[in-house]
């Protein structure tokens, strides 16, 4: 991407032609297109998404609004008065470039990933179920940390883990155990602190893994995550395997979709959905909440996927493995 805001947060890159253009310059006030979306979050900002003959707009009265053209590879950006760039840079590589890509290929979805020798596992949930803390406890293990929060996934057989943005979103529980050292670029209206990968060059914590990002990597195992209270009789961490056809509603339920969908998406989607599904074993993932026991997390997650444990066609049963 060639752009004219700055972003911090991506990894810059010379020498290649790029696939988007980001100016920033002032938009007409006409607004025929139909409204898809218009959410009220508080008295003083709102988000409006719209579409017309040929263009997208996103708007977010805290930030400004974007407007997308030519299939989604020129892109205008109109700040708004008093406009808080670090949001609007949020806003941009979260929500509006995901419809940028070519969404033909790839999926997105609300998860993180590391890569556990030659392959990705990837966590999915919803906020607060842990993704980013597994994530990061593997990788402080010697994995490499791929993305966090924004997982896109190409489809195949196998499928691919495409690398995101280069952020990393932590609550303050998960920043003070497994980042302290690293230093926060801000904090974001839900809590969560917002890391770059390059604030942990800086820490102890690269010293020992990549988590600074990885490249693409052929997708091994999904797990959704089910967290469970502490409990100091119960195994801190048990899987069981999905069945495919379970498997593609689960990830469905986590997508990084909104109203912003053509009409030939969803059938799409579908059969993305079923690709991987049925090229990727998908495991709920039962983990205790109990900071004392993650290392014991880690260590079994840790065997399940070296090189000479994991299998992609048996069918184990829900799993309770002694440490």
């Amino acid at each position: 991407m060639r752009s004219e805001v700055r972003f911090p947060e991506l990894t810059e890159t010379r020498g290649r032609t790029p696939d988007w253009t980001l100016r920033l310059g002032s938009l007409s006030r006409s607004d025929r297109g139909t409204v898809l979306s218009d959410v009220e979050f508080s008295p003083t900002c709102r988000v409006t998404l719209s579409r017309g003959d040929g263009w997208l707009r996103y708007a977010h009265s805290c930030t400004g609004t974007f407007e997308i053209f030519a299939e989604g590879t020129r892109i205008i950006f109109e700040p708004a008065p008093r406009c808080d760039m670090s949001i609007a840079r949020t806003d941009f590589i979260a929500r509006v470039l995901l419809h940028c890509v070519d969404r033909a290929r790839v999926t997105w979805l609300h998860g993180s990933a590391v890569r556990i020798g030659r392959k990705a596992v990837a966590f999915l949930g919803q906020s607060g179920a842990g993704k980013s803390t597994m994530a990061l406890a593997l990788a402080r293990a010697g994995c490499q940390h791929i993305c966090d929060d924004t997982l896109p996934v190409e489809a195949g057989a196998p499928s691919i883990v495409w690398p995101s943005d280069h952020i990393i979103r932590l609550r303050a529980d998960t920043r003070g155990r497994l980042a302290s050292c690293a230093h926060a670029t801000r904090r974001e209206s839900d809590g969560k602190f917002i890391l770059t990968g390059g604030a942990f060059e800086a820490s102890e914590m690269t010293m020992a893994s990549g988590v600074a990002g990885a490249g693409r990597a052929p997708l091994g195992a999904v797990y959704l995550l089910k967290p469970v209270p502490r409990s100091a009789s119960a195994d801190p961490v048990t899987r069981s395997l999905v069945g495919p056809t379970w498997a593609i509603p689960c990830l469905m339920q986590n997508l990084k979709l909104d109203p912003v969908v053509g009409p030939g998406d969803p059938a799409a989607l579908m059969r993305q959905l079923g690709s991987i599904a049925s090229s990727t074993p998908v495991f709920e993932l039962t983990v205790s909440r109990d900071w004392e026991r993650i290392d014991d997390v880690v260590a079994r997650l840790l065997a399940w996927h070296s090189e000479s444990n994991v299998t992609t066609t048996s069918r184990p049963p829900a799993l309770a493995v002694p440490a």
